[in-house]
């Protein structure tokens, strides 16, 4: 059950992805920065909530790296949307 809670959840960041492909070729990519530093979100608390149960199935420390990542993206996007525009 788990396993088809995970497919689903990488597809849907997969939804998210092609979405802001399509959306940085607009000439104000604010907004599509927000949105991709906010889909960082869900499983950045979802990893974060559940250290204990990380650390009973012996992946304890692996799970820094998924951690660290959406931190990064979480960060560069959110410094990406708050740079002004070129176009104002």
């Amino acid at each position: 059950m788990t396993w088809v809670g995970l497919i689903q959840a990488y597809l849907l960041m997969t939804i998210v992805a092609v979405l802001l492909i399509l959306g940085s070729r607009e000439v104000n990519t604010r907004k599509w920065h927000v949105v991709g530093a906010l889909a960082h979100c869900p499983p950045l608390i979802a990893a974060l909530s559940s250290l204990s149960v990380f650390a009973s199935m012996g992946v304890g420390q692996i799970i820094w790296v998924p951690i660290a990542f959406h931190i990064v993206f979480f960060c560069v996007e959110t410094f990406a949307a708050l740079l002004p525009n070129p176009s104002d």
